[in-house]
């Protein structure tokens, strides 16, 4: 409802979702977590999402990276805890002893039935996250209803302890799940409960304190198998890898991760690899923007590359000690402002010049030497202004030819979903007039709403843009090797230059696109 006054007027309205499967705002972040699945994909939705599954603020190169992402803009995150191996903290239980033939022993819970006569939890996920978890399990003979019940407490170091009451034996195990702290199962035979005894004692506890928690292995490896789960989530339009040079100090070794990284997402054409520079001196930025430069050659891969340097001063997210600041990886900030220029903007808008929150200062001076290093590298700059906060300096890709801005690159990934949301339904018609006509239909949709938005140049659509799909662009080998392949032309904003789309529908019915 709008409100009114004299001069004033609020209107309060809801803000515009978009449509699943077109998003272009949401990021990938691969790397530790303090707990959760390995090598898994999981959609978060703000900081308390992501606690649930992966401890929030707890020690990991992911927790402190999506914290900036949310302060800055991020809505939607997809977390990969890169690992192998490692071991769950884990307890055992004997509920009582039995007697032959008499089910539980005088001194056993005799009036309820369990499945088994043991009892294991184990915690979650691997790692010493739950070491000194502490799990109190009380039988009480008589409860509210006069019925056997179970009342069940469970601490974990740094969180808030989870208390359950009344429960059934049969619903214990779903109780310790609901936890998201630990699971259980019953070991041993099953055991039935005599009601009507009441011979047994009137309580009993078990308390169970969870160990040997291992921490999975992380290396280049497992980042690399995390980088090709990701890939398979078509939502994400962002990745980063947050504090790469910490968990990988060797420089061949973390080149060989960014490879992994550019290869997966120039061949979807749908996401952009976000890089920091860990460098201190102009010496270390030099190293590092030489061995990049020399690993990654291919220009299809550098477009989808873009590296922003130096490294930020930001609160620590559990501050203690006189150390409150710490020195922290930019590239949350940088996706969560890309996300929000994204859906206030069009993907067509540059976060250069754009301000971020959630950090102080730069963790290194910038003197000119350095300044003049890193441009030359096609390293994007983090800058403090004086009186006027932190701001990107910057916005291009490792590509030095026409691939070389990050809007335009971030435009072309908005029309390739786009263009895939609307070409996939036709991908099993016959390869015939009518189906070129309906690409060609499709597509022209699609470019005509960048170019109402704004993200195209030109004072006509035919000056922004050209789709081809005929004869031309299908002639009969092409057609009996089952494809139908339909060619688009764009001019991004500024400045006016165009980029040529080769979209391939093949014989299996399998869609790629090619940035030529």
């Amino acid at each position: 409802m709008p409100v009114e006054l004299p001069g004033y007027r609020v209107v309060d309205s809801p803000a515009t979702v978009a449509e699943d499967g077109l998003r272009n705002d949401v990021a990938a972040f691969l790397g530790s977590t303090q707990r959760g699945p390995l090598n898994t994909a999981v959609r978060v939705v703000g900081r308390q999402d992501f606690a649930a599954v992966f401890g929030g603020s707890h020690p990991g190169t992911i927790p402190r990276a999506l914290a900036a992402y949310f302060s800055n803009g991020g809505e939607v995150a997809w977390v990969v805890r890169a690992g192998r191996g490692g071991r769950p903290a884990a307890a055992v239980v004997e509920l009582g002893d039995v007697a032959a033939g008499d089910g539980w022993s005088k001194d056993g819970p005799r009036r309820m039935s369990f499945p088994g006569t043991g009892l294991q939890i184990v915690a979650t996920s691997p790692g010493e996250w739950a070491n000194g978890t502490v799990v109190r399990i009380v039988y009480r003979a008589y409860g509210s209803r006069c019925a056997p019940e179970l009342d069940l407490a469970v601490w974990a170091p740094g969180m808030v302890p989870v208390r359950r009451t009344g429960l059934a034996s049969d619903e214990l195990l779903d109780a310790l799940t609901s936890t998201g702290v630990v699971s259980g199962s019953f070991t041993g035979l099953r055991i039935e409960g005599r009601p009507d005894d009441a011979s047994g004692p009137a309580q009993l506890t078990w308390v169970l304190t969870l160990r040997d928690g291992v921490e999975p292995e992380m290396g280049a490896p497992e980042l690399r198998a995390a980088v090709e789960v990701q890939a398979q989530i078509e939502e994400i339009a962002l990745v980063a890898v947050p504090d790469l040079s910490e968990i990988l100090p060797d420089l061949d070794a973390a080149n060989d991760v960014l490879f992994e990284m550019v290869s997966s997402a120039a061949a979807t054409q749908d996401r952009l690899v976000v890089v920091s520079v860990p460098a201190n001196d102009v010496l270390g930025l030099t190293e590092w923007s030489t061995r990049v430069e020399s690993s990654i050659v291919d220009p299809v891969h550098r477009r989808a590359m873009a590296m922003w340097f130096p490294y930020l001063l930001a609160e620590r997210l559990n501050p203690s000690g006189p150390e409150r600041f710490r020195r922290t990886d930019p590239v949350g900030h940088v996706c969560g402002r890309i996300a929000e220029l994204d859906r206030e903007r069009g993907s067509g808008c540059s976060p250069a010049n754009t301000l971020v929150s959630d950090a102080i200062d730069v963790a290194v001076p910038l003197p000119p030497t350095l300044q003049a290093i890193a441009l030359d590298g096609q390293i994007n700059l983090v800058r403090q202004r004086v009186g006027g906060g932190l701001e990107l300096w910057g916005a291009r890709t490792l590509d030095r030819d026409a691939g070389r801005y990050v809007a335009h690159r971030r435009l072309v990934h908005r029309i390739v979903r786009a263009s895939r949301r609307v070409v996939e339904p036709l991908v099993f018609d016959r390869n015939d007039r009518l189906l070129w006509f309906s690409v060609a239909r499709a597509i022209s949709g699609v470019l005509m709403e960048a170019f109402r938005s704004g993200s195209l140049q030109g004072a006509t659509p035919d000056e922004a843009y050209r789709v081809r799909c005929d004869e031309n662009t299908n002639p009969q080998d092409v057609i009996d090797a089952g494809q139908a392949v339909c060619e688009i032309d764009l001019a991004p904003a500024a400045p006016m230059e165009f980029i040529t789309l080769r979209m391939t529908i093949g014989a299996e019915g399998l869609l790629e696109v090619v940035d030529q």
